[in-house]
């Protein structure tokens, strides 16, 4: 179709842009780009279903506009704007609702996929640490675990051990902390970073019931910790992203919705993953799908 402007933003699983696309020969791309900005802040906040088109909820220097939501579920994955002065006729409205399944697919998979390239990279985002206390036979007596981010694996896995941590920690915890003796003096803080993205810090904690192994978990979030799964497990493409939604914590039946499919077919990859892996439930592939040694 005939448009003035066309621009396209793409973005990534955590909802900040990877890809924008701007009407570079009609001039104004910071206003372009502020045109993608407020309108996907308002699609965002729409009842909606994904992926949809509508009439641009936004003003656009008294032009038509056309916009095109790509997602799935919740998760705004693009957002194309087409806009010129004069209306679309029906035609044109149904080509551009035409390259809604098909887009939101495509940029699902680019989302799922994309992620950093390096260790550094990796490491550049703080999550809030997790607290733990620990008898001295490593078992957990109290904890204090941040919420809010499903997204988050690795404070799903944290939330869903029981009082035993998982053992890639554990060992780091046993190293750190293997010289404590009855004397007080050997009670020494600690530190070791066992995976890229995770800081382990140990402290003794005094009382009336003796000393206890105060635990500070600090971790960083990774975007993408698929590379390692699918180079490890020789997992398919399909594989990696039921994945990458088991990773956030997601059902069966959530999963099924997300990627179209059957639940019977969603639950099928999962075992197929965990016997690749050889993980006895969801927790443990996750564990060693992200790469915790001894998991």
């Amino acid at each position: 179709m005939k448009a003035s402007y066309v621009m396209l933003a793409r973005y990534d699983q955590s909802g900040v842009q990877s890809e924008v696309v701007l009407s570079e020969s009609h001039g104004n791309t910071a206003q372009q780009t502020e045109w993608l900005q407020a309108e996907r802040l308002l699609q965002s906040r729409s009842e909606g279903i994904l992926p949809r088109m509508t009439d641009a909820l936004i003003a656009l220097d008294g032009m038509h506009g056309l916009v095109a939501v790509y997602g799935v579920d919740r998760s705004i994955f693009g957002i194309a704007i087409v806009a010129r002065p004069r209306a679309f006729t029906a035609e044109e409205r149904a080509e551009l609702e035409g390259t809604l399944r098909s887009g939101s697919e495509l940029m699902r998979r680019l989302s799922t996929f994309e992620g950093e390239e390096s260790a550094l990279e990796r490491t550049s985002e703080r999550a809030s640490p997790a607290q733990f206390v620990l008898d001295r036979d490593y078992r957990i007596e109290a904890r204090w675990i941040p919420s809010g981010d499903e997204s988050d694996a690795l404070q799903n896995i944290l939330e869903l051990c029981g009082n035993r941590l998982p053992p890639v920690i554990e060992q780091t915890v046993r190293g750190l902390t293997k010289s404590w003796t009855d004397d007080p003096a050997t009670w020494e803080p600690g530190l070791a970073i066992p995976l890229p993205f995770m800081v382990v810090r140990t402290a003794p904690l005094t009382g009336a019931h003796g000393v206890k192994i105060g635990l500070l978990i600090e971790r960083y979030r990774s975007r993408n910790p698929l590379r390692l799964a699918a180079e490890k497990f020789g997992m398919s493409s399909r594989e990696l992203e039921v994945l990458s939604l088991v990773l956030k914590g997601f059902g069966t039946p959530q999963i099924a919705i997300a990627l179209d499919i059957a639940e019977s077919t969603a639950h099928d990859h999962v075992k197929r993953m965990m016997l690749k892996t050889h993980a006895r439930n969801r927790v443990e592939l996750a564990a060693k799908t992200l790469g915790w040694r001894g998991a």
